[in-house]
C-alpha cells in the first residue's frame, strides 16, 4: 500500500477530513495534478469553514552517513535521511492548486523508526568494514560508552541519531508526548513564500530532518503508533492551543529516548545510568567528572 493510501485510510475515519485521490486523466487538466486532495472541516474556532489542500508524496528518500570533523579536530559520524521532491513537478502541481483556489499544496512524508534504524545499521556496518574514518569513530564510541562489541555500538549510534532527529521535530511541533512516527503533511509555502527550512538545490526540493523548525508549520500529523490525528491549531484555528508543559514530566531518572526509567549499571569498566528498557533501548548517560 502506498504512503498516500495508508494516510487516507486513517483520515477517512475522522469526520473532520474528506480525502480523494486525483488523476490527471480523470480531471482533464493541461497540467499535472497532485496525487491527492484533502478538505478539513468543522474544526473548533477554525479560521475558515473549510480548508482545501492538494497533497503530493512523489519523493525519493535518501539515507546517508555524514562524516564531520569538528573545529577541535574530533571526528564524528551521523545517520541522516532526506525526502527529495522534483521542483518542476511541484511547480506544475501548484498550478492546479492555484487554479482551483486551494489553500495550498502539502508535501506528504512518512517517518518510520524501524526503517531508519535498519538503514542506519546497514550503512554503519558497511562503513565499519570499508571506511577507515567510520571505523575509527565507531571504535572510539565503543570504548567511551563501554560497549562489549561493535554491533551494539552501531545499534547505539543508529538509535542515538534517530532519537535526536525525532526529538527535535516533536519539540518544534510542541508534541513531545507523541511517538514522532507516522505521516506528516507539510506546506510547501507559508505566507506565499517557500516554508522556512525547506531546501531548494539543483532543481530539487529537499526536506532535511535536521531543519526541524520547518515542522512548526505542519498542517496535519498522524501518529501511527498511538493512532492519533493532530492538526496544527495555530495554523488552522483562531484560538492558539494551550501550551503543554511536557518537560515538567521529564526528570533526570527518565530515559529521553523511550521514557522508561534509568538505573545504575556497574561494569568492570565503570558505572553509568542505563535504560531499564535495555536491550530494546541503548541509551546511557555517564556521570560528569
Amino acid at each position: 500500500m502506498s504512503v498516500l493510501n495508508e494516510l487516507f485510510e486513517v483520515l477517512s475515519k475522522d469526520l473532520h477530513f474528506n480525502v480523494s485521490k486525483l488523476d490527471s486523466k480523470n480531471y482533464d487538466q493541461n497540467w499535472k495534478v497532485p496525487e491527492g486532495f484533502i478538505s478539513i472541516i468543522g474544526l473548533e474556532n477554525a479560521k475558515m469553514p473549510v480548508f482545501y489542500y492538494g497533497i503530493t508524496n512523489s519523493y525519493e528518500k535518501k539515507f546517508e552517513i555524514k562524516k564531520i570533523v569538528s573545529p577541535k579536530g574530533q571526528k564524528q559520524v551521523f545517520a541522516r535521511t532526506y525526502f527529495i521532491f522534483d521542483r518542476r513537478d511541484i511547480i506544475e502541481k501548484e498550478k492546479y492548486v492555484v487554479a482551483n483556489a486551494f489553500n495550498g499544496l502539502l508535501l506528504l512524508i512518512k517517518l518510520d523508526k524501524k526503517e531508519f534504524i535498519g538503514k542506519a545499521v546497514n550503512m554503519l556496518t558497511k562503513g565499519y568494514e570499508e571506511d577507515e574514518f567510520i571505523r575509527e569513530v565507531l571504535d572510539n564510541i565503543k570504548e567511551k560508552n563501554m560497549f562489549d562489541n561493535i554491533e551494539e555500538t552501531i545499534r547505539f549510534v543508529a538509535n542515538r541519531d534517530y532519537n535526536w532527529l525525532i526529538g527535535r521535530i516533536k519539540y518544534n511541533m510542541g508534541l513531545l508526548e507523541y511517538s514522532g512516527q507516522g505521516y506528516y503533511l507539510l506546506p510547501i509555502k507559508t505566507n506565499m513564500q517557500i516554508t522556512s527550512g525547506i531546501k531548494i538545490s539543483n532543481g530539487k526540493i529537499i526536506i532535511d530532518l535536521e531543519n526541524s523548525h520547518l515542522f512548526k508549520n505542519f498542517i496535519v500529523y498522524v501518529d501511527s503508533v498511538n493512532n492519533k490525528i493532530i492538526y496544527n491549531k495555530e495554523r488552522l484555528c483562531n484560538k492558539n492551543p494551550a501550551i503543554l508543559d511536557i518537560m515538567s514530566k521529564i526528570d533526570d531518572n527518565t530515559c529521553p529516548w523511550c521514557g522508561s526509567k534509568l538505573r545504575i549499571v556497574r561494569t568492570k569498566k565503570g558505572e553509568f545510568l542505563g535504560c531499564t528498557n535495555y536491550p530494546n533501548c541503548l541509551y546511557r548517560r555517564f556521570p560528569k567528572k
